[in-house]
């Protein structure tokens, strides 16, 4: 089983001018769904809203497979983000979070949480960790309660959601040496070493204790890197209909290629020859290519997957 940890919001999405329609989403959500289509058991331990938003956001949780028993709830509102789509597929947010329920998370909610016994990997991310009081209180969880599970994090940074840069970075460093595996796009990468070379920050993530960094690159594909390997996969390139949701869905099959083969440890992580990451790349990929060719996050099943999308 593997736990999604983080927010859960309402994406309203452009369609033209200020007209927008609404969908579930929020990075650890999203990728809790892409966990659950491809077959992989998962629970998402978020706090979620009692108003009608929220109601919304579990009743999809369910439809999807998704268990909601460690799931917390709150009568704060929902956090609320709009996004503007651009022409080349790309997107632009504007958050509005003040007041809601994953934002004012109080730890005391969170030491009352009971992980299950079946739970091998947690996964964690994004906008939770640079807002407070919700940031303390996740990193204390994943310090204090997650040591023997697997953990992988997902920064998705939102620059415009961070208050104080200093401690948002002694945040992300902290959790750099307990995550076995990090998700990170070009841009969180560059806006997190910004006087840095790529390849000067990706191995000084090696450095703090990261096993594998899983890099998007947009149009140049995707990397998986390890402290033997560096390898290269192209995109899954479909006709895009927009790119969000994308970085959740690779994130997410990233994990269920992990379930499927009960990679449940470092040791197993670290040892992964360039044939395998090149595979696990190319899987990864594909559910993220399927996604972008439809709108919204609307990550893949185990049975698209299998589908040959270029076949005529």
């Amino acid at each position: 089983m593997v736990i999604s940890l983080g927010e859960a919001l309402i994406d309203f999405i452009s369609r033209k001018d200020l007209e927008f329609a609404g969908f579930p989403g929020g990075s650890p959500f999203n990728t809790s769904v892409a966990l659950s289509r491809l077959g992989v058991p998962v629970q998402f331990l978020g706090r979620v809203s009692t108003d009608m938003f929220g109601q919304q956001l579990m009743d999809y949780l369910t439809a999807n497979g998704v268990g909601t028993e460690i799931t917390l709830r709150a009568e704060a509102p929902t956090t609320l983000s709009f996004v503007k789509k651009q022409p080349d597929g790309q997107a632009r947010y504007a958050f509005f979070s003040n007041g809601a329920s994953d934002k004012s998370w109080p730890r005391e909610e969170m030491d009352r949480v009971i992980i299950p016994e079946k739970a091998r990997m947690i996964h964690f991310g994004s906008i939770s960790f640079s807002q407070e009081p919700c940031g303390s209180t996740l990193e204390n969880f994943l310090k204090t309660r997650c040591g023997k599970l697997l953990l992988s994090f997902d920064p998705n940074i939102r620059p415009s959601l961070v208050p104080d840069r200093e401690v948002y970075m002694d945040r992300f460093h902290a959790l750099c040496p307990l995550s076995t595996v990090i998700k990170l796009s070009d841009e969180d990468l560059e806006w997190l070493y910004p006087e840095t070379s790529r390849e000067e920050a990706l191995d000084s993530l090696l450095e703090r204790g990261v096993t594998l960094i899983a890099l998007t690159e947009g149009k140049k594909g995707a990397r998986l890197i390890t402290k033997q390997h560096n390898v290269t996969t192209p995109l899954y390139d479909l006709p895009v209909a927009d790119t969000i949701g994308a970085g959740d869905t690779f994130h997410g099959a990233i994990l269920a290629y992990f379930h499927d083969r009960q990679w449940f440890d470092r040791e197993t992580i670290a040892a992964l020859n360039a044939e395998q990451l090149k595979d696990l790349g190319e899987y990864a990929n594909k559910a993220a290519g399927i996604n972008c060719s439809r709108s919204g996050a609307n990550p893949p099943t185990t049975a698209e997957m299998t589908k040959d999308w270029f076949a005529q």
